[in-house]
C-alpha cells in the first residue's frame, strides 16, 4: 500500500511545479518534500518528475500517479461525507402504520418533504403485527402502533390518543332518535345494543380490538353485554377506504377512528353513536430497542405528534 502521506505531499508538488512552495504549504521543509519524493519514486519503482531547478516536469508515471492520487483522494473525502447521516432534514425516513394514522399524518409528512426536498419519506400501510415485527427485523426503521408492546425487542414513545367511534347508518338517526351525534333520553342504552345485534359487525384487521376497547372505556354496563367474539359479522373489508361503504348502505356496523370520516365520500350517510365516556386508544412510536436513529426521524416523530394532538383537540366538544 502507498503512503497516503507521500501521495498528498506528490500531489501538492505535481500542483504547485515547486519544492519550495510544497514545503510551504505542507509545513515542511524541501529536504523533507525531497525525500517524500524519493519514497513514493522507490515504491512505484519509476522516476516520476524531472527536476527544472527548483521546479518540476511531470514523467508519464508521475502523471498516472498523480491521477492515481487525486482519485483516492476524492474518494476519500466522498467517503467521509458519507458518514454525515444525521443531517436532520436529509436522507430516507422509513415509518409503518395503519391506514387510519396514514390517512392523518401523509398530508404533514408530504408538506415536510416539500419543504426539505433532501428528505425521502416512505410511508408504509400495515398491521400491528406486521409493523412490531417490522422493527425488530429491520424492515421499518419507526413505526406506529396502538397500545404500548409488551416485548423487549422495542421501545416506545406515547404520541398522544386515537379516538375512536361506534360508526352507524344515518338511518339510526330516526331509529333511535339520535340528532348530530347527541343521544335522546328517551332512549335506553338497550337501543344501541339491539341495534348492533341487528346490524352486525362489519369487520377489518382491527375491528374487533377496537369494539373490545369501546365496550370497555364507553362507561355503558350495557354495552358490556355484547361480546365481540360472538358478534354477527355481515361482511369485512381489509381496505380502509372501503370499510365504510357497506356501513353507509345500512349493511352493519363498524369502529374506527373517528378521524376516518373526515376521509370519506359517504360521510353524510354515516353517523357517530355518543357513549357516556369518550373512547380513545394511545398511539405510540416504536422503534428497535437500544437503536439511535438519524435525527431526522425526531423531525417526523415531532410532525406526527402535532398531527394527533390537533386532531384530539378538534375532535372535543
Amino acid at each position: 500500500m502507498i503512503n497516503p502521506i507521500w501521495l498528498d505531499t506528490f500531489i501538492t508538488l505535481a500542483e504547485t511545479g515547486h519544492f519550495t512552495r510544497t514545503a510551504e504549504q505542507r509545513f515542511m521543509t524541501q529536504p523533507g518534500v525531497s525525500q517524500h519524493l524519493k519514497k513514493l519514486e522507490e515504491t512505484c519503482g519509476f522516476e516520476l518528475v524531472i527536476r527544472l531547478g527548483k521546479g518540476i516536469q511531470l514523467t508519464e508515471q508521475g502523471r498516472r500517479v498523480f491521477e492515481y492520487a487525486k482519485a483516492q483522494q476524492q474518494q476519500e473525502q466522498h467517503f467521509i461525507a458519507s458518514l454525515k447521516f444525521d443531517e436532520p432534514y436529509e436522507g430516507k425516513c422509513i415509518v409503518a402504520c395503519s391506514g387510519a394514522i396514514a390517512q392523518r399524518i401523509y398530508p404533514a409528512l408530504v408538506a415536510l418533504q416539500t419543504q426539505h426536498t433532501a428528505l425521502n419519506i416512505h410511508l408504509e400501510v400495515a398491521p400491528r403485527r406486521t409493523i412490531l415485527s417490522g422493527i425488530t427485523n429491520g424492515t421499518f426503521e419507526l413505526g406506529i402502533v396502538t397500545n404500548m408492546p409488551n416485548t423487549e425487542d422495542v421501545s416506545c414513545t406515547y404520541l398522544g390518543e386515537e379516538p375512536l367511534g361506534l360508526i352507524l347508518p344515518s338511518s339510526y338517526l330516526t331509529k333511535n332518535g339520535q340528532r348530530h351525534g347527541k343521544r335522546n333520553n328517551k332512549h335506553s342504552a338497550n337501543n344501541i345494543v339491539d341495534t348492533l345485534n341487528t346490524l352486525g359487525l362489519i369487520n377489518h384487521p382491527d375491528a374487533v380490538h377496537y369494539l373490545q376497547r369501546y365496550i370497555k372505556d364507553s362507561g355503558e354496563a350495557d354495552l358490556a353485554l355484547i361480546n365481540p367474539n360472538k358478534l354477527k359479522h355481515s361482511g369485512y373489508v381489509n381496505q380502509l377506504s372501503q370499510i365504510l361503504i357497506p356501513v353507509s348502505k345500512g349493511l352493519g356496523f363498524t369502529v374506527l377512528p373517528s378521524s376516518t370520516l373526515e376521509f370519506v365520500d359517504v360521510a353524510n350517510q354515516l353517523t357517530v353513536y355518543t357513549p357516556k365516556n369518550d373512547v380513545t386508544e394511545p398511539l405510540y412510536c416504536v422503534q428497535a430497542a437500544h437503536a439511535a436513529l438519524p435525527a431526522r426521524y425526531n423531525i417526523v416523530k415531532n410532525v406526527v405528534k402535532d398531527v394527533i394532538n390537533k386532531s384530539v383537540c378538534n375532535s372535543s366538544p
